[in-house]
């Protein structure tokens, strides 16, 4: 059944306060649905939002792009998901954030669906909430799937796996632009739930050493149990020159062919172009939004090495694809996947769930590798 109402966090302004505010859960009209939002995941992007560093986002704003749920009513016409597959009320699915018209001149020719001249909003990231359809993002008992280009899919993967879909369609981006392949050594810089997903999918595309880079030992013991063959504390090393050596030592004495950033620091960035071997590729994940500049010398560190250093926007070009790629993926991901997600939180800590985020610390006493909002608390 239904329910008439629906609580929502509602983030007010930067750095908060956030407000658990309640609004009427609506009919779905043809071609969407309204989902019973079982967990959604909490992502770094979050938190910078919720410190008021995304310029785009308006407050107050519904949070919350990393959903999975179960259907709880169908409009008219909508009766499969984007693969095809009929769907029903109760099935559980995944829901992709983005959205876009996938016939404009962004999307066909210069395949930047994140462009979209028509610009639907992502779930998650409408703003303000209180223009058009409220329950816009994950942080909710209910979510209104309203968006005509919404792409979603049925899953049999239990919610705390599922929720890693968009992380690790991310990260197969990253895979992708870091040219990763059979026989690719690669080093994950800052073992996240990014990081750990892209240890993951590295380990899928082949690679035949992957080192894992963070200062959280609880993060690296997960990521050698997700397929790396190396785990480097960098926290009890300095800076620079005794981490690049740490790292090359484990590699033979040359770095890596691939090295995916996704620490989120600008310091972190200029840390890894010494990672990386002379000819390798530096794909940078983590630095999302502005958090300033660095010191780089076009010559030493990239022209006499000849190396490549490529961006990596969320899930880039094939973003619903990759999406469904990463369901496949996390299908046969095995236990440790179950793991990633180290704490639940209800409603009323989401506010103390963003702010550990952005400090990197712990929460309710343990370290924080993954955090879920669980609205049935």
């Amino acid at each position: 059944m239904v329910m008439a109402t629906s609580r929502a966090a509602i983030v007010t302004g930067p750095d908060g306060p956030v407000e658990i505010r309640e609004y009427p859960v609506p009919t779905p009209g043809p071609g969407e649905a309204v989902i019973r939002v079982e967990l959604c995941g909490i992502c770094g992007t979050d938190a910078h939002v919720f410190h008021g560093r995304l310029p785009s986002i308006t407050f107050p704003v519904l949070l919350g792009h990393e959903i999975v749920g179960t259907i709880a009513a169908l409009g008219p016409g909508l009766d499969r998901d984007f693969a095809g597959r009929p769907v029903t009320v109760g099935d559980r699915i995944g829901v992709f954030p983005a959205a876009s018209c996938g016939t404009c001149y962004e999307c066909v020719v210069l395949r930047r669906p994140g462009q979209c001249r028509r610009r639907p909003q992502s779930y998650g990231f409408k703003s303000p909430v209180d223009v058009g359809s409220a329950l816009s993002g994950g942080f909710a008992e209910y979510l209104h799937l309203a968006n005509p280009w919404t792409v979603f899919y049925r899953t049999e993967l239990p919610p705390e796996v599922a929720i890693l879909a968009e992380p690790m369609s991310v990260a197969l981006h990253g895979i992708h632009r870091a040219g990763v392949g059979l026989g690719s050594t690669v080093v994950v810089q800052g073992v996240g739930a990014i990081g750990l997903m892209v240890v993951a999918a590295a380990r899928a595309a082949g690679a035949t050493r992957v080192v894992a880079v963070d200062s959280n030992a609880s993060r690296l013991a997960l990521a050698a149990e997700m397929g790396a063959d190396s785990a480097i504390d960098i926290g009890t090393l300095d800076p620079g020159t005794s981490r690049h050596a740490a790292v090359r030592g484990v590699l033979g004495g040359t770095g890596a062919t691939a090295v995916l950033g996704c620490s989120g620091s600008p310091a972190g960035f200029a840390e890894a172009i010494g990672y990386v071997a002379d000819g390798g590729t530096l794909a940078e994940l983590g630095n999302f939004t502005d958090r300033g500049p660095i010191a780089f010398n076009p010559y030493s560190d990239l022209v006499r090495r000849d190396v490549t250093i490529t961006g990596v926007y969320g899930a880039g070009p094939d973003m619903q694809a990759r999406y469904l790629r990463a369901l496949e993926i996390l299908e046969r991901g095995g236990p440790s996947c179950a793991r990633v997600v180290s704490h639940r939180v209800p409603l009323r800590d989401v506010e103390l769930a963003l702010r550990s985020i952005s400090t990197g610390g712990r929460l309710y006493g343990s370290d924080v590798v993954k955090i879920a909002v669980d609205v049935s608390r």
